[in-house]
Order: C-alpha cells, then structure tokens, then sequence
C-alpha cells in the first residue's frame, strides 16, 4: 500500500515538474495586472456583476461551495451569494491546488511529524479566526476592500486583524527564542 503510494505520489510529481515555470522579479505585477483584466473582462462580457467588495475571499468563498455542493446533493436551501447560484465558486480549490503546486515545483513541499500540542493549537487558532470571519461576514480583503468604501465598522475590524497579526508575530517569535 505504501509503495503503491510512493508511486503515485512520484508520478504526480514528475507531471507536475515536466511544467517548466520561470519566475520573474515582477510576477506578483503581471499576475495582477491579468487578474485585474480577466475580471474586467468576465464582467463586461458575461455582465457579472459580483457583490459590493466582493474579492478573494477565503472566509466566504469555501462557506459558499461547501452550500453550494450541500444545496446540490441533499436538495437543501442554504444561502449562497446570488451570483454562485448556478456555478459554485472555486477560488478556494484554486488556492489549496496552486498551492500544492508550486510547493512541489519548488521543492518545499514535505510531510512533517510536530508536536501535536501546537498542532491542536494552530488547529483551534485557525477556527476562531474562520468563525470570526463569518461572524464579520468576510475576509481580510473584503474588510479592506469595505474599508476603502468608507464603512466604518469595517475600520474596527480591519483594526483587530492587525492587532491580531501583531499579537501572532510577537507569539512566533517568543516560541522562537525560546
């Protein structure tokens, strides 16, 4: 079973290697710059028109799918933003594949055993801070984006999550040194 394993994980690797990706010093500009005129380009020609501050969102978007896919199998009626009514959105598979992706393309990629103490609390961080995003209603982009409309609750917000970020940087680096 093991060996079976090991093969398919080679094979997998192999094809994804056999991609011959070159990296430039100004990639995260040209990728923004094609995201920016794709979606340009899907609402002008499609007339998508998505919701106010809408962005990649990795709070809302899997919550959306994980309804969407629900809503399809068992004939439920959980509530889905109007425009993935029809076609799930897959922005959250395309951040775990593209992430897979180039963690193998890079050689980073590797199993790991850890403690199951941090694990448990990284696992029980991660929660909270999913189910503050769904209390909120969205993610640290959308909060920035609902920021630039002016919303002020947005600004609360949008300051817990540094102050969050700040507290975390501080914790890694106490853990760190240690």
């Amino acid at each position: 079973m093991v060996a079976t394993l090991k093969g398919i994980w080679d094979s997998i690797r192999s094809w994804i290697k056999s991609f011959k990706f070159r990296l430039s010093d100004n990639m995260a500009l040209i990728t923004g710059i094609a995201m920016g005129v794709l979606a340009a380009v899907v609402q002008g020609y499609f007339n998508v028109q998505p919701p106010v501050g809408a962005g990649i969102c990795a709070v809302s978007h899997p919550a959306n799918l994980v309804n969407w896919v629900v809503n399809q199998i068992f004939g439920t009626s959980f509530t889905i933003h109007s425009i993935f009514v029809t076609l799930p959105v897959l922005t959250s598979v395309g951040f775990i594949l593209g992430s897979f992706i180039a963690a193998v393309i890079n050689k980073e990629f590797k199993f790991r055993k850890g403690p199951v103490r941090d694990n448990l609390l990284a696992y029980i961080l991660g929660f909270m801070v999913i189910v503050f995003g769904l209390m909120w209603g969205s993610c640290p982009i959308r909060t920035a984006i609902l920021a630039s409309y002016g919303m002020v609750f947005a600004y609360v917000v949008l300051g817990a999550i540094v102050l969050g970020v700040i507290a975390a940087c501080e914790y890694i680096k106490w853990k760190v040194r240690r």
